[in-house]
């Protein structure tokens, strides 16, 4: 195994053993609306299939959330 893919297996094998014991707590949709850039990696990946699970809900509604807020902005922007 190249030390690349060990690392991969040693990082994906320790995230699962802390998520397990609580340490690793999952992100809410407050928490992607902080960090909207992540959020859309988050979707990104959803969509292909990369990740699963509640981070891909929360992460879903706060981009919703995000672009209607952006829309909304230059709405009344447009408006003056």
């Amino acid at each position: 195994m190249g030390n690349g893919k060990q690392q991969a297996v040693i990082a994906v094998a320790a995230t699962i053993a802390l998520s397990g014991c609580g340490l690793i707590k999952p992100r809410d949709a407050g928490y992607f609306r902080f960090h909207a850039e992540e959020a859309r990696l988050v979707v990104t990946r959803c969509e292909r299939g990369q990740e699963t699970g509640s981070d891909c809900e929360a992460a879903a509604q706060a981009v919703a959330e995000l672009d209607a807020a952006a829309r909304r902005k230059s709405s009344a922007n447009g408006r003056r």
